[in-house]
């Protein structure tokens, strides 16, 4: 049913959130429940490993299953480093990180393609994320990064919080200029993962000028709430398989 509630663990940061960010309520076809978690910072979790937060996540998601959430999302895919903790904190599924979808993402390639993660920081994501992701070790070497960490228009607004506006043009322009040159030079690259939850309002944009699938935060979020929905199925679905 529409009422299927996915709750949203929010970084403690008053950013602008264009629709297609995962923090913008109206980028969902269904409700979603925020809580944000305080003191958890975006420098904190993207440039500190989240060090000393796993508490205040695990207290915030708690909050929002008590208030209704069928399953729970966050707004930062570096949270993947807490991923087995949280989940394991909560009756109901967590999905930390847009980068759990990596696994399936590869696994939908050939064997020699390879996947690009677009992250806030390239330099700051590492495999410990990954494995938190549950990325095993031989499906890291076939990732590759490329970071916004020097894109003025997007870190220091996104990450260091020193602006109130964001020129959603010139980081589209830039985010798909980078993935194209990522692309011109290892065309093995055959999909993009975009971690950054702030990243998916550029989806569009990167797989017209690629070619290539994007999985983002929206698509694992739509992909867990259909998972947890109780829309009625079609009967010939929903109904006993006979010979």
């Amino acid at each position: 049913m529409l009422d299927t509630a996915i709750g949203v663990l929010m970084l403690d940061a008053r950013i602008p959130r264009p629709l297609g960010d995962v923090g913008n309520p109206r980028t969902f076809g269904f409700p979603v429940l925020y809580e944000m978690v305080p003191g958890a910072t975006a420098a904190s979790v993207v440039e500190q490993e989240s060090a000393g937060l796993l508490d205040r996540f695990v207290e915030a998601a708690r909050r929002l299953v008590d208030r209704g959430a069928a399953g729970v999302v966050t707004t930062c895919g570096f949270l993947a480093i807490l991923q087995p903790e949280l989940a394991a904190a909560l009756p109901v599924p967590l999905l930390s990180s847009s980068l759990m979808q990596i696994p399936m993402v590869l696994r939908s390639l050939p064997g020699s393609a390879r996947v690009c993660v677009v992250t806030a920081n390239a330099a700051t994501l590492t495999g410990r994320h990954l494995t938190g992701a549950g990325v095993s070790a031989p499906e890291q070497a076939r990732v590759v990064l490329t970071g916004l960490e020097d894109c003025e228009a997007f870190y220091p607004c996104i990450v260091g919080g020193n602006g109130s506006s964001l020129d959603v043009a010139e980081v589209r322009r830039h985010v798909t200029d980078r993935c194209a040159r990522v692309l011109d030079r290892d065309p093995s690259v055959g999909a993009f993962v975009l971690e950054c939850a702030n990243l998916p309002p550029y989806a569009v944009a990167v797989q017209a000028r690629t070619g290539r699938p994007v999985w983002d935060a929206v698509t694992m979020t739509n992909w867990l709430h259909t998972a947890l929905a109780s829309a009625p199925r079609p009967a010939a679905l929903a109904g006993p398989v006979t010979p």
